[in-house]
């Protein structure tokens, strides 16, 4: 029995689920993701690099967390003054540089859990890989998942613009201005690199894409389909998956370099012993 399987396209509401794609080892992941990469390379004409995301739960819809909780979104220019203004005492401890830009806040917002329009990106497979599968709960028995995006196909399909630019580009200005004035929010997301303002960011290869005004989830989007994969893991191999990570040199402290993910992974590793 072949232990990859890619299932076809399915119509729905909205538009069509991405190709999906379920594997059982380590080997079946990387062979997955080089044939993808290749198909968008050959479709392309010049190399692609893909952007990845990992998921615990594989039914989780690829939406930001502000428009996950709800009408917060409403306040959103509120919840982040409110932020800025209570975070300075806190920032010696943080492994960032001190914010200068409302996009540096935005970011360390990000990654310290404070609900953002950001969903967090990576461009290393595997790690986006570990991010699936070490952060699933214990009690959680779905199918963990990769997201797999070609960026470029993604901003030509949402933005008419196939380039990824920097956060300080002109062109993603409006995305925060419009916290302060809605009517400049830009309607579809954006890819795009952040500020490598940070040793997690720098490590964990970060990249995002951001949400405008239409809270649809990324892979409901219409014309995104062919550049947006999901790779599922079967839930009942991924002790297997992960053993093979650590053995590849994909641990807590590669993706966190910090005494706390050094007590982390010190635990993961002597728990069988107990």
């Amino acid at each position: 029995m072949l232990s990859v399987i890619e299932l076809t396209d399915v119509s729905y509401q909205g538009g069509c689920v991405p190709v999906e794609h379920a594997v059982r080892t380590l080997s079946d992941f990387i062979k997955v993701v080089s044939q993808i990469q290749n198909k968008w390379t050959e479709e392309d004409g010049k190399y692609i690099y893909p952007w990845f995301r990992g998921q615990a739960n594989s039914t989780k819809p690829l939406l930001p967390g502000l428009y996950r909780k709800g009408r917060l979104s409403t306040y959103e220019y509120n919840f982040r003054e409110d932020f800025v203004h209570k975070a300075l005492p806190f920032l010696s401890d943080t492994t960032f540089v001190h914010p200068s830009s409302d996009w540096d806040w935005y970011f360390l917002m990000q990654h310290y859990g404070v609900p953002t329009r950001l969903i967090d990106w990576s461009e290393g497979s595997l790690i986006a890989l570990y991010f699936a599968l070490f952060y699933k709960r214990d009690d959680d028995d779905t199918n963990p998942c990769v997201w797999m995006m070609n960026p470029f196909g993604f901003n030509s399909a949402m933005c008419k613009d196939p380039a990824i630019r920097s956060y300080s580009y002109a062109t993603l200005k409006p995305y925060m201005d419009g916290i302060n004035k809605s009517e400049l929010m830009p309607q579809y997301p954006a890819a795009f690199f952040p500020s490598f303002n940070s040793k997690r960011i720098v490590v964990q290869k970060g990249c995002f894409t951001i949400h405008g005004s239409d809270q649809t989830p990324l892979e409901k989007l219409l014309g995104i389909d062919n550049h947006l994969h999901r790779i599922e893991i079967r839930y009942r191999e991924t002790n297997l998956i992960k053993a093979d990570l650590v053995l590849s040199g994909i641990t807590e402290t590669t993706l966190f370099p910090e005494l706390g993910s050094l007590s982390k992974e010190l635990a993961e590793y002597w728990k069988d012993d107990e």
